[in-house]
């Protein structure tokens, strides 16, 4: 690189250095996830699912042979309907499956599924489509509360005017295992980023924005990177002590045992 060029690099990384500092832009450091996996039959659910969280799935649905207006699918439409169905909790919308080609009983395996907040004085509502390459026509559409009367064992099973019967799973939250927290890796020390509710972090007492001071003993800035992920992603079975400075100043000393955790939909997604 000649005289002139390094020159204006220097101009050019001084400047963007300085509009840095005014408009308060601070680093950015990658998130990274401690161990999240499935729960084994052997592993305890210690504690039990949440009440009020419920593992949900559109399972299938048995469309009736006739629309409203009395014809056959085939006498409206030449074929049979390419039915989804939708479902709402409170007025949002929390699941959607996939159309399933010409058929009145579609099985909806491949459905999305998860733990939701919701209780019997929740609004729920699911609807039926047909899908349509111009527009998708409604099938029919049901309003209900899951009640003690309409849960039978794990399952909803509702007559949906003009649709026919639509089959839910409804059971306690399925569980996933591990501690449940996000950290970043700064120069010389480590943060807790975020946790999921309810998990094993969570309860030991850290919270989201504590510095983490200590792991086993050792000070994280005299620990390499490496060595803080694989401190978190190796837990022993009597759990590892931590030293957390909290955003107040204060310390508390934890120690980070792996656990049943029940994650909700919408902060962590698909559950099996």
């Amino acid at each position: 690189m000649n005289t002139k060029r390094l020159a204006s690099a220097l101009v050019l990384a001084s400047t963007l250095a300085a509009s840095a500092l005014s408009t308060g832009c601070v680093a950015l450091y990658p998130e990274i996830g401690t161990n999240i996996r499935k729960i084994t039959a052997e592993q305890a659910l210690d504690p039990p699912p949440p009440e009020d969280l419920r593992w949900i799935r559109l399972v299938s649905a048995t469309i009736k042979d006739s629309m409203r207006d009395g014809r056959t699918w085939k006498q409206a439409l030449g074929k049979l309907p390419d039915p989804y169905a939708k479902l709402y909790i409170n007025d949002q919308e929390v699941l959607r499956t996939n159309p399933k080609n010409e058929t009145l009983e579609p099985s909806w395996d491949d459905a999305p599924r998860g733990n939701f907040q919701v209780s019997s004085a929740d609004k729920m509502r699911v609807e039926i489509w047909d899908a349509n390459t111009v527009t998708d026509k409604p099938i029919g559409v049901k309003d209900f509360r899951a009640t003690e009367d309409l849960v039978l064992g794990d399952r909803i099973r509702i007559d949906v005017p003009g649709a026919g019967e639509v089959v839910i799973a409804y059971e306690r939250a399925h569980a996933m295992f591990g501690l449940g927290l996000w950290f970043e890796l700064r120069t010389d020390t480590c943060f807790l980023t975020r946790m999921i509710g309810g998990s094993p972090a969570e309860r030991a007492g850290a919270q989201p924005g504590d510095e983490v001071v200590q792991i086993g003993g050792k000070d994280v800035k005299t620990m390499s990177s490496n060595a803080v992920r694989s401190a978190f992603n190796s837990i022993p079975s009597d759990g590892l002590p931590v030293v957390l400075r909290h955003a107040d100043g204060t310390t508390a000393s934890v120690t980070l045992r792996e656990g049943p955790i029940y994650p909700a939909f919408a902060e962590f997604g698909r559950v099996d």
